[in-house]
């Protein structure tokens, strides 16, 4: 499949979308983009991160030919030589992820401790950003494994600020949902009324918001919370008031500003990094149930795996949701990842298949959708029982019976 690339982004942006993508949709850069890559290099025009995301892109794909050029934006011997390289762009960073970046380079994968001390400094405000792009790249491309999932989430997990870590108040159970951070761009998301329909059935809702880091950037969950009038939660403690009619909203930025600063670096690095998957299974109410959605079917064993180690004892998994997420498609089946911890603490796994038939013939497609269009849409499906837009109000009256269903026969 051809890459298409936006003329006018950034050389490096569009170097990164066709080297960076991953085992097999990587692709050799034209002879002319190239060429315009070294000259920014040589500008000075690259920020840290992007140079190292798209260095390692291309180291985990393979020089070629036509890109040998891009040596000239070092000094000579250097390209090619990935310990020389990782001096020259990351003399900042210390020995040891010098010595990470080298093992990603030689096709190793990392222990679960190697991958938390990595943690400790990808999370930390040390210098070394063309480091942390080198290795956030690397990792995508070839795919993380479970153990680095697991020692990476532990040193986030250490990140959380002194408020997200008190006992969650006594009352009902709590569900976590964790959508995208980047959201949709071609769909409306239904999830604050999933959220007040979990809410009816006796849980406690959290939703894990943030910033969007992208590549998607029309609207995430947390701006059309904002449109919805909803504050973000500041502790912990929160869940000890009254609960908010679509949940509490747990932003990024006030549990982690070591999280929050990847924010900005992920949109110099452009494809999603193992945080995106990994920041939704930030736990900090210890909740035992958790129901997320896979990007790729690829996806759904391994972050069945990682909420396992996250310490959530019930887990669902949506594959095949509109734009990833975990709302219900309308022509075609959803399947449902299950895990539930037995009494001698291991976990049981099943897979639940729903056949969705509606009486839509075509997929809603949504040009641009802005978060507050979906707002009114919510606040009116609310106010009257329906949206007014068909494909919104199925959606909804779909996956809330799913996962209800779900809950009552498979997870409760």
């Amino acid at each position: 499949m051809a890459i298409v690339l936006d003329p006018q982004e950034p050389a490096i942006n569009r170097g990164i979308k066709t080297v960076g993508i991953g085992k097999k949709g990587s692709k050799p850069l034209t002879p002319e983009l190239a060429l315009e890559i070294v000259e920014d290099l040589k500008a000075d025009k690259v920020s840290a991160a992007a140079k190292g995301a798209f260095l390692a892109g291309l180291y985990a794909k393979g020089i070629e030919p036509q890109e040998e050029i891009l040596g000239e934006a070092f000094a000579p011997g250097v390209f090619k030589d990935p310990v020389k390289l990782l001096h020259a762009i990351a003399p900042d960073a210390p020995e040891f992820v010098h010595w990470v970046c080298r093992q990603l380079v030689e096709g190793r994968t990392l222990d679960k401790q190697t991958a938390y001390d990595l943690g400790k400094f990808l999370f930390s405000e040390a210098p070394g950003d063309a480091a942390r792009g080198w290795v956030a790249s690397f990792l995508r491309v070839r795919y993380e494994t479970a153990d680095e999932y697991e020692g990476l989430w532990q040193a986030i997990d250490e990140t959380l600020g002194d408020s997200f870590k008190t006992p969650v108040p006594k009352g009902e159970p709590v569900i976590q949902i964790a959508e995208p951070f980047d959201g949709v761009d071609h769909s409306y998301m239904i999830t604050p009324l999933i959220g007040r329909h979990l809410q009816g059935l006796g849980y406690r809702v959290v939703h894990q918001v943030g910033r969007n880091s992208g590549p998607k950037m029309e609207m995430n969950l947390w701006g059309i919370a904002q449109a919805l009038g909803q504050k973000a939660a500041t502790s912990n403690e929160d869940l000890a008031a009254a609960k908010p009619i679509f949940g509490w909203f747990f932003h990024q930025s006030l549990m982690s500003q070591a999280l929050d600063r990847w924010v900005d670096l992920r949109r110099q690095t452009i494809k999603r990094p193992f945080l995106s998957t990994l920041e939704r299974f930030v736990n900090p109410l210890k909740a035992d149930i958790l129901i997320a959605s896979a990007f790729h079917p690829p996806y759904g064993e391994k972050m069945m795996t990682i909420a396992e180690r996250a310490g959530f004892k019930k887990i669902m998994i949506v594959r095949n949701g509109i734009e990833g997420t975990i709302a219900f498609p309308l022509l075609r089946e959803v399947k449902l990842l299950l895990s539930v911890q037995q009494p001698d603490g291991r976990f049981q796994r099943q897979e639940k298949i729903i056949e969705n038939i509606s009486s839509v013939e075509v997929e809603e497609m949504v040009e641009k959708p802005k978060a507050t269009d979906n707002a009114a849409f919510i606040e009116k499906y609310i106010n009257t029982g329906s949206s007014g837009n068909q494909h919104f109000d199925l959606r909804v009256q779909m996956t809330c019976e799913g996962l209800n269903k779900t809950l009552l026969t498979h997870i409760k």
